[in-house]
């Protein structure tokens, strides 16, 4: 959603992701946030190409946080795949 959530790799287009945040914004989706490492996915490559970037997230709107009040993502270890699994708590 922000280039500052990206680390390596060729920049994204600014006009693209503030597109989403609107579409975000217009049908008031809010990230619900996470535990764990910043970043769900990596391109494990050489140090000075690796890149690391936070693709995926959970969003929610207000009637699902206040049936859901503790809810959480968690942003496991990844091992084979170059995606973390999230795991969403309900509690």
């Amino acid at each position: 959603m922000y280039t500052f959530k990206k680390v390596g790799g060729a920049s994204r287009d600014d006009r693209r992701m503030e597109a989403f945040r609107v579409v975000l914004e217009y049908c008031q989706l809010m990230d619900i946030g996470y535990y764990g490492v910043w970043y769900i996915w990596v391109r494990r490559n050489l140090s000075k190409t690796n890149i690391r970037e936070r693709l995926d997230r959970g969003v929610t709107n207000s009637k699902w946080m206040k049936r859901f009040p503790n809810a959480t993502i968690h942003h496991l270890t990844y091992s084979f795949s170059d995606h973390c699994p999230i795991l969403v708590g309900l509690k």
